[in-house]
């Protein structure tokens, strides 16, 4: 029997269902899915957004399982992950990731997909286990902040504190997911779908992460990166702008980086385009 000192194993759960894993003393939810055996061709890891969930990557991953095996998770404090009150750090969350690849066994280098602040834990989890990444592709990559915008974020971390989500959601979606993007039904509806989503974030839990991402600054662990890496920039990205993401990639030996008609939310706004860059990077690269 477990004692509340030991960790708790993964609960179990049907391929594609939702299970728990306490990891690094958290409890993470998570879904692994898809091909698996000799029919898959490798792992993908997707790592949401700042504020996003699992369901941050609902339009890829079904045509991405259908080959793959696909792990997704909701990182501390979001989703449906335990939702916690003590500041952590970069190095909590790849503490977080590995505890729950090793207790998945996935042992063999793995694809990380990550998104703009996921990102920099795929970056960060790549510079400490450098074996157990075959690859990145980081869409509207977050790895450093401007001095200027650090006083942003953190004012932005006290006024979901204080007043909750509803208080920065306009503010937060208006360089996220500019009103150019909302054109149409399907892209309002979209839009309002992930609006819905980020309000229904914990404020405390997502004000801890606004801070745990106000100081990263990854620049100087780019050009050790020995992985194949695709950065992909949003050409309508208020936040993380082509040239920004152009400038990264210049960091790292071997990169490419490409552009997609989208903003900082890429996964979300077009899907489509994105799955296809991921797929014609991942099976180039395995060729």
């Amino acid at each position: 029997m477990n004692t509340l000192s030991e960790p708790l194993a993964p609960l179990a759960s049907k391929d594609s269902e939702p299970a728990w894993i306490d990891a690094s003393g958290i409890s993470l939810r998570y879904v692994l899915a898809g091909a698996v055996g000799s029919e898959a061709a490798g792992t993908v890891v997707l790592i949401h957004e700042l504020g996003g969930s699992i369901a941050s990557w609902d339009a890829v991953v079904s045509t991405l399982s259908a080959s793959r095996r696909v792990l997704r998770y909701d990182q501390r404090g979001h989703g449906d992950s335990e939702k916690i009150r003590a500041p952590f750090s970069l190095d909590d969350q790849v503490d977080d990731l590995r505890t729950l690849l090793d207790e998945l066994s996935l042992n063999e280098p793995c694809w990380f997909v990550a998104a703009a602040a996921g990102a920099a834990i795929a970056v960060a989890f790549a510079a400490r286990y450098p074996a157990r990444v075959a690859g990145i592709v980081m869409c509207a990559p977050a790895l450093d902040v401007d001095p200027s915008r650090r006083g942003y974020l953190r004012e932005r971390a006290q006024r979901a504190r204080t007043n909750g989500m509803r208080a920065i959601i306009d503010s937060t979606l208006e360089q996220s997911w500019p009103p150019v993007l909302r054109h149409g039904p399907d892209a309002l509806g979209a839009y309002r779908a992930y609006r819905a989503r980020l309000l229904a974030n914990d404020p405390v839990c997502y004000a801890l992460a606004n801070d745990a991402l106000s100081d990263i600054d990854l620049r100087a662990r780019l050009p050790a990166l020995r992985c194949p890496c695709l950065l992909l920039a949003g050409e309508h990205d208020l936040q993380r702008p082509p040239p920004r993401v152009a400038a990264q990639a210049a960091l790292v030996a071997g990169s490419r980086f490409e552009t997609v008609p989208a903003g900082h939310l890429m996964a979300v706004q077009t899907p489509t385009q994105v799955l296809d860059r991921i797929a014609a990077f991942i099976d180039g690269e395995n060729r």
